[in-house]
C-alpha cells in the first residue's frame, strides 16, 4: 500500500508538471487555430481543482493581414472561479484582476478592425458571423473585478493617410457584481478614458461601442453638473463673505 501511494504521488507530480509545462503552448495553439492571432505567455498556471488562474506577461499580436502587429500586452490576469457554478447557466468568478500594459486598436479598412475580428473568431470561429435569432449569449457574474490600463493606442489605416493616437491613461478601477459589459463603463470609471472615448466608440464592437458612447455622454454631463455646482458653491461663499463684511 505504501509503495502504491508513493507511485501515485510521483505520478500525480509528473502529471502536474506536464500540465504546467504544456498548458501555455496548448492554449496558444488553440487561440492561433481559432482566431489567427498569435498568443504567448511568460507564465500560465491553472488549478483545475480550485479554479484559480494566474497568467503573467500575455502578448497577443495581430495576423499578418493587419498593418500593425501590436494588439494586447497584459501584465497580469488572475481569476478565482467558483467551480461548482460552471454547471449553471451563469458561472461565477469570485475575484478577477486584469492589468493591461498596452492595448492597440487597429482599423484595417472601413468596417474591419482587430477587436471585432478577435472577439468574433473567439466566440464563433468566424470573423463576420451571421446572427442567430433567439440565441442569447452565456452570461457570467464577477463579484469583485479590478481593471487597469496604462496605455491605449488607436491606429486607423482605413484612409489614404494612416493616423495614430497614443493615450497615456493610467486607468485603474474596481467593480462589484459585474454581469454586463456596460457596467465597466460607469461615468465614474469613464472619466479617465474620456479623451479616448470617441475613438473607442468607433472601434469597439457592437454593444460595447454603443455603451462607450452612452457612458461618455453621461460622464460629460456629470462633469458639467459638478462644475456648475462648484461654481454655485463659490458664488454662495462669496456672497456670504460679503454679507459678513457688511455687518458692524
Amino acid at each position: 500500500m505504501f509503495q502504491l501511494l508513493v507511485f501515485l504521488a510521483v505520478l500525480f507530480a509528473f502529471a502536474a508538471l506536464a500540465w504546467m509545462l504544456f498548458l501555455p503552448a496548448l492554449v496558444a495553439n488553440q487561440v492561433r487555430q481559432r482566431t489567427g492571432f498569435d498568443l504567448t505567455f511568460e507564465r500560465l498556471v491553472v488549478n483545475p481543482f480550485t479554479g484559480e488562474i494566474d497568467a503573467r506577461g500575455i502578448v497577443v499580436t495581430n495576423p499578418p493581414t493587419y498593418p500593425v502587429k501590436d494588439f494586447l500586452v497584459v501584465r497580469r490576469l488572475t481569476a478565482d472561479v467558483e467551480m461548482l457554478t460552471l454547471l449553471n447557466p451563469r458561472p461565477v468568478v469570485a475575484t478577477a484582476t486584469i492589468e493591461l500594459a498596452k492595448v492597440t486598436f487597429v482599423r484595417r479598412e472601413a468596417g474591419h478592425n482587430n477587436t471585432t475580428a478577435f472577439q468574433n473568431r473567439m466566440l464563433t470561429g468566424e470573423e463576420n458571423p451571421v446572427p442567430v435569432p433567439g440565441r442569447a449569449p452565456k452570461g457570467m457574474l464577477v463579484k469583485d473585478l479590478t481593471v487597469a490600463l496604462d496605455e491605449l493606442v488607436v491606429a486607423d489605416h482605413s484612409g489614404k493617410v494612416p493616423s495614430v493616437q497614443d493615450f497615456k491613461l493610467g486607468f485603474r478601477h474596481s467593480y462589484r457584481d459585474v454581469s454586463e459589459l456596460k457596467q465597466l463603463l460607469a461615468p465614474s470609471a469613464l472619466m479617465a478614458l474620456l479623451p479616448a472615448a470617441p475613438a473607442l466608440k468607433e472601434l469597439l464592437p457592437g454593444r460595447l461601442g454603443e455603451a462607450v458612447g452612452e457612458a461618455a455622454r453621461e460622464a460629460v454631463q456629470a462633469a458639467k453638473y459638478q462644475e456648475a455646482a462648484g461654481s454655485g458653491e463659490k458664488s454662495k461663499g462669496y456672497f456670504d463673505a460679503l454679507e459678513e463684511s457688511k455687518k458692524p
